[in-house]
């Protein structure tokens, strides 16, 4: 089930995300009257085609990696046109205004799918796990900042944060950087804000990039939620119900679900008694803990899952957020361009070696993404549409021949030069522009065996 879930997910959004980029050039060049002659969604063999009006194929390939709108006189001689498209515009005769406005639409309509789905995110509304820190790593930036369990992270290098997403965000920004990073914070019981600097070298350039709070050293505060019950376990036997939240065991308090496994880790086979808030009653159960030997050693469990449901969280350290419809549009924006300027800081960063060219991924690890995405909920989902259509946005605006970028930079060098590039340069420069395609669509597969081995 999870592998057809994956399946589907991942064809629906890379349908989706090169269908609009492809719908991009399609309407623009039907805005300037340039005749289609095929508009096609996946490569490889037709699973279903129609004629539409004014003589445009459409059609779906095998292959939803890709798609194409081919218009007329593109890679196609004068001599061999149909005599039915003599007296229509073709693609040679726009002007070179006309035909970057043309290449320049499939990137854009991308951006723009992503504010669109930012903006019906921010309308419809979200919960989020707030920027309170549950753990903090021995020997890591964050101790060495002083920030302790509870404290809530209120702003990085100088911008301001509510959600333990924005901690991820903003720190991936310094992947690879050498200097400072200025933290402020609240710490637990205070109301005033704390700032604390601390000094990096080349962070993280040779390390694990995947987590950047985690490698800073702060966990979030996950709190004692029950978010569901081993059958027959001790939890479930004693009566223990999904939603509860753990107050105390043996009388020692407990506040976040670290300290609850801890607790129960130093407890194997002994009866405790655990006190839970259910309905804002409080409730006590005694129970007797199970054990299973972790490096040689006995380790507690009664039979429980921490729950990842925000609803069940405590209220205060949660954050909902839900716009009014004009608010909702300039978060769309701003959420679009954040993104945006991060990929373009990686990309760079990759360049000079700051970062790993090991987070490339490829249809694979796309595919995984988007099936966790997908078993997560709808806006979860919705979230990784807009990120892989800003990508494959940034992507196709590299100045590489046979993506749009290299596009746009052959138009503008012919306006330059005030006439056509030569055949053969173009020849050459698309030769070029396959091969660097077609090693970084290699070098991504590799990436993706490499994590899943």
């Amino acid at each position: 089930m999870d592998l057809l879930i994956t399946i589907i997910s991942f064809i629906a959004l890379i349908s989706l995300i090169v269908g609009i980029h492809e719908l991009g050039h399609f309407s623009v060049a039907r805005y300037f009257n340039i005749h289609v002659l095929k508009f096609k969604i996946g490569f490889g063999k037709e699973l279903y085609s129609f004629q539409g009006k004014n003589d445009c194929k459409y059609s779906l390939g095998i292959f939803p990696l890709g798609g194409y709108v081919q218009m007329l006189g593109e890679n196609v001689l004068p001599e061999d046109q149909e005599d039915s498209n003599l007296s229509k515009k073709s693609y040679v005769d726009a002007t070179l205004n006309e035909r970057a406005a043309v290449t320049a639409a499939g990137p854009a309509a991308n951006f723009l799918l992503a504010i669109v789905i930012y903006f019906l995110i921010s309308l419809i509304g979200t919960t989020h796990l707030g920027s309170y820190v549950g753990e903090v790593n021995q020997g890591s930036l964050a101790e060495e900042a002083n920030i302790g369990f509870g404290d809530k992270i209120v702003s990085i290098d100088a911008t301001k944060l509510d959600t333990f997403n924005e901690i991820n965000l903003i720190l991936s920004n310094r992947i690879g950087d050498t200097g400072s990073v200025k933290i402020g914070f609240i710490k637990e019981g205070s109301n005033f804000i704390s700032y604390s600097t601390v000094d990096i070298t080349n962070w993280l350039s040779k390390s694990d990039q995947s987590n950047p709070a985690q490698s800073f050293g702060i966990e979030p505060l996950v709190p004692p939620v029950i978010g569901g019950l081993l059958e027959d376990g001790p939890a479930s036997r004693a009566g223990l119900q999904s939603g509860d939240i753990i107050q105390s065991v043996n009388s020692n308090s407990i506040n976040s679900w670290s300290q609850l496994s801890k607790a129960l880790s130093n407890l194997p086979n002994e009866t405790i008694s655990i006190r839970v808030l259910r309905d804002n009653e409080t409730f006590s159960y005694s129970l007797k803990t199970e054990s299973f030997k972790k490096n040689n050693l006995n380790i507690g469990r009664i039979g429980i899952f921490a729950s990842r449901d925000l609803s069940q969280w405590p209220e205060e350290i949660v954050i909902n957020k839900k716009e009014n419809f004009f608010n909702a549009i300039l978060f769309g924006i701003e959420e679009t361009y954040k993104f945006t300027n991060l990929i373009l800081v990686s990309i760079g960063k990759m360049i000079t070696g700051s970062v790993s060219a090991e987070n490339i991924g490829g249809p694979i690890q796309i595919s995984v993404l988007a099936g966790s995405a997908a078993k997560a909920g709808l806006l979860s989902f919705l979230s990784m549409i807009a990120i892989l259509s800003i990508n494959l946005g940034l992507i196709n605006l590299l100045p590489i021949p046979v993506l749009d970028g290299g596009q746009l930079l052959m138009i503008a060098i012919e306006k330059i030069k005030g006439s056509p590039i030569s055949d053969n340069f173009l020849e050459h420069s698309m030769r070029i522009g396959i091969l660097l395609i077609a090693s970084l669509m290699i070098f991504a597969f590799v990436n993706d065996i490499v994590r899943l081995v």
